[in-house]
């Protein structure tokens, strides 16, 4: 073992719980929706990656105009999806932003786990929480 186990536990789970929201959303969203909903993966990265103790990135004020336009996009398909698809509910919406955000955690804390532990492998890491999350 290179790191300790509650680096493992905490990336097996959040994992495990951004699959279980990712799936359970079908429910109530329609595919598309999802799909658009998961292509603005990009936003929950990009916030949470300025938290992450280990990383506290900074971008160029280009990206932040491209995610503010990101986001007006997906609340326009949103807002137009609502009104036409017969399988849209607030509940889908909350499950699939809450995986996305479930998602930015795990890749910015395990990019986090690389750069502190240089002697972490990817190939390591991954399988352990694949593993773990089947």
């Amino acid at each position: 073992m290179v790191n300790p186990w509650k680096d493992y536990v905490k990336l097996s789970t959040v994992l495990m719980g951004s699959h279980g929201l990712t799936k359970g959303s079908l429910a109530f969203l329609n595919y598309p929706a999802q799909i658009m909903f998961k292509s603005a993966k990009v936003l929950p990265v990009m916030v949470m990656g300025a938290f992450v103790p280990g990383l506290r990135r900074k971008y160029p004020p280009h990206e932040y105009v491209s995610a503010v336009l990101l986001v007006a996009g997906l609340i326009l398909f949103t807002l137009a999806d609502a009104q036409t698809s017969p399988n849209f509910s607030l509940i889908g919406v909350l499950m699939i932003s809450g995986a996305l955000v479930m998602d930015s955690f795990v890749g910015n804390y395990q990019e986090a786990i690389f750069t502190s532990n240089p002697n972490t492998t990817q190939v390591y890491l991954m399988c352990f929480c694949i593993q773990y999350d089947a």
